[in-house]
């Protein structure tokens, strides 16, 4: 299928690309669509799941880049995984000078002895209000990735939408990815800049598909630029003006995918009744700090008006993403 050929990825039957916050069957599903530069030693491998969950406990989600025209068990498409990290290990694997080969897989190796934690939303909230937030991108990946093909630019689509929804609306310090020398063309159109490795004689021993790259973006390097690319664009910010807790922002999250309430509750773990209690506890703290965001709906005590409520809530968080994101200041 060339580049200018049909999108379809089976017969004539179309994609239906879908992107939403990952569940556990998700990142079962995403071991498939391990990279071979990765290089994982097997039992760590095996451990990536509850390693994931561990790491989407803290409050950068996961999101699962599916197409559901496939058959169950070939769906997911795309797999990305994001981890805040601290200064200090900032600092102790030389992210912002040259770091040695392999970083992602140190840095997975860490998480599954303890060594190294993922970072807790007070973490992560004091980071951004000081605009000291470090993200690496450990992986990402595609079950498919032949660049001739119109089914891959269409994934690509997709991935870049999901990266954006996903980063946007942090106060980022730096942003970094480590990929494959293959993934270059794809990654740099997105916007980062290929880093600098220490040992890089290392690297160029190995087979093509096994070459590690760092990529990555600073603040100052994004603001020199102008807009346009899917990284810069996630270096834009605004400081929260709502002060929405934990269990909030991870509805609103959860929410941008427009589940039904059954199944946010599920998601979420809470009772039916519960749901509606963040949901109006959301409106009230929107309320209190701008008492005429909801206009006429304002004095709907009972929640009759609740759904358009959540309507106006949810389209300005998606302009808006940076109330999606613990702020500790």
């Amino acid at each position: 299928m060339g580049r200018g050929g049909s999108m379809s990825a089976a017969g004539d039957r179309p994609p239906r690309f879908q992107r939403r916050i990952a569940s556990a069957a998700d990142r079962a599903e995403a071991l498939d669509l391990l990279p071979p530069w990765l290089d994982l030693p097997v039992e760590i491998a095996r451990a990536l799941p509850d390693i994931w969950a561990a790491i989407d406990s803290a409050p950068i989600a996961q999101e699962a880049m599916l197409d559901l025209a496939q058959a169950p068990g070939q769906q997911m498409q795309a797999w990305g995984v994001t981890l805040g990290l601290r200064l200090g290990s900032v600092a102790e694997f030389a992210l912002e000078t040259a770091p040695a080969p392999g970083l992602s897989r140190r840095i997975y190796e860490a998480l599954y002895r303890g060594t190294l934690t993922p970072m807790s939303d007070r973490e992560i909230g004091l980071a951004n209000a000081r605009g000291e937030l470090v993200l690496l991108n450990l992986q990402f990946s595609m079950r498919r990735s032949d660049l001739d093909e119109a089914y891959v630019h269409g994934v690509l689509n997709m991935a870049n939408d999901t990266f954006r929804s996903a980063h946007a609306g942090f106060h980022l310090r730096a942003m970094y990815f480590e990929g494959g020398v293959l993934d270059a063309p794809y990654v740099t159109s997105a916007g980062f800049l290929p880093r600098p490795y220490a040992q890089h004689s290392v690297i160029a021993a190995l087979p093509l598909q096994r070459q590690p790259m760092l990529y990555g973006l600073t603040r100052e390097q994004a603001h020199g630029s102008l807009p346009g690319t899917s990284v810069r664009a996630i270096f834009d910010h605004h400081a929260p003006r709502f002060g929405l807790s934990a269990s909030q922002r991870r509805l609103l999250l959860h929410a941008l995918f427009d589940e039904p309430d059954a199944v946010l509750a599920e998601r979420l773990g809470i009772s039916p009744h519960g749901l509606k209690k963040l949901w109006r506890g959301i409106y009230e703290r929107i309320s209190d700090v701008a008492p005429d965001f909801f206009g006429d709906l304002a004095g709907d005590e009972d929640g009759k008006r609740g759904p358009e409520k959540r309507r106006q809530v949810l389209a300005y968080v998606r302009q808006r993403p940076e109330e999606l994101r613990p702020w500790t200041s």
